[in-house]
């Protein structure tokens, strides 16, 4: 059956833009628009780093087997832009540099994907400041970094090319869409808490430095929870951070930017004379456990599937490839259903 089924994906952020596409990819008979209020600058993703460092913490209430799968499929999807031409323009590179916390234990999450991950010897550590030197374990680790600046522009660009439409407006109900699209895919993060009156997202608030520093080339994490970190991007290094939960304030807040900035500072001395572009401040859409699952809606105007994906926290670079995977086999599904009642 030639049937063109309309799919829409509201949000377009790094997970919506990473579903949008990955659906394309993967059922040709889906005719995809992108609906959202805000790209590119506006979304909470431009503000993230981006270096591939999931912890099991920040990503609560999911399966292990589950999350290990979308972090492959993720890894493996950034491994290989980072090694194509392709990488520049997408913002994908390999990445390496040390941690300082006090766990002995390497990441089972990274386990198998970074292609480096060791423990540091006495004479490496004692090269750092103390701030670094009073956590009990280093690690010297090469990652990946996928930076948002670059990678959202890039997704959308290959969105358009593979004949995705764009509309820029407000979804205030779902139920909106119902009638013009047959499945629709939630992918609007912290959006989904007016959305949909989700009480399970919490905001947590994070906020950055940008800074011009190209002497700086490893990255540097500090803290169990990565309390204070460094990590160099194409063009800028990002420096921070915060992590304050049910916190709503957006605005950059002088008193975080001075904590931030003098224990960075204290890890790594070089950093002092760093030129700062600009700050940033953002809301985390955290939810326990993510939501990844489809929903069957009835509306006035019909019923309509939706897949839901959102609520990744901090994770959300990292694991949005994965997730968007997930999510185009839950289409799939949902076309299962739509064609079997045409």
């Amino acid at each position: 059956m030639n049937i063109l089924i309309d799919v829409a994906v509201v949000g377009a952020g790094v997970v919506g833009l990473s579903t949008a596409v990955k659906i394309q990819e993967s059922i040709p008979k889906a005719r995809v628009t992108l609906i959202s209020d805000r790209f590119g600058q506006e979304t909470t993703s431009d503000g993230a780093a981006g270096i591939f460092r999931p912890t099991v913490g920040k990503v609560p209430g999911v399966p292990i087997p589950t999350l290990k799968k979308w972090l492959r499929d993720s890894w493996d999807r950034y491994e290989l832009l980072a090694r194509s031409a392709d990488a520049g323009e997408a913002g994908v590179q390999v990445l390496s540099g040390h941690r300082f916390v006090d766990s002995p234990t390497e990441n089972e999450l990274e386990a198998g994907l970074v292609s480096c991950n060791r423990r540091m010897e006495a004479k490496e550590m004692a090269a750092f400041p103390e701030e670094c030197r009073k956590y009990k374990h280093g690690w010297f680790v090469t990652t990946l970094l996928t930076e948002p600046r670059r990678y959202l522009p890039y997704l959308l660009k290959q969105f358009k090319a593979n004949g995705g439409k764009v509309v820029q407006r407000k979804v205030s109900s779902l139920e909106e869409l119902a009638g013009s699209y047959k499945i629709v895919v939630n992918c609007t993060g912290f959006g989904s808490q007016q959305l949909l009156g989700d009480d399970k997202l919490v905001p947590i608030r994070g906020q950055v430095f940008k800074v011009l520093a190209p002497w700086i080339k490893h990255s540097l994490h500090v803290g169990d929870a990565a309390k204070i970190y460094i990590i160099p991007g194409i063009e800028y290094i990002t420096v921070g951070g915060t992590r304050q939960e049910n916190d709503t304030d957006t605005k950059v807040r002088e008193e975080d930017a001075k904590i931030i900035w003098e224990n960075a500072c204290k890890v790594m001395p070089s950093l002092k004379k760093a030129k700062i572009i600009r700050q940033w401040a953002g809301l985390r859409p955290h939810r326990e456990p993510l939501r990844l699952e489809r929903q069957t809606l009835k509306t006035p105007a019909g019923t309509i599937q939706v897949i839901h994906n959102y609520g990744h926290g901090a994770e959300g670079v990292g694991l949005s490839w994965g997730t968007a995977c997930h999510a185009a086999r839950l289409v799939q599904e949902a076309l299962v259903l739509t064609f079997s009642k045409i």
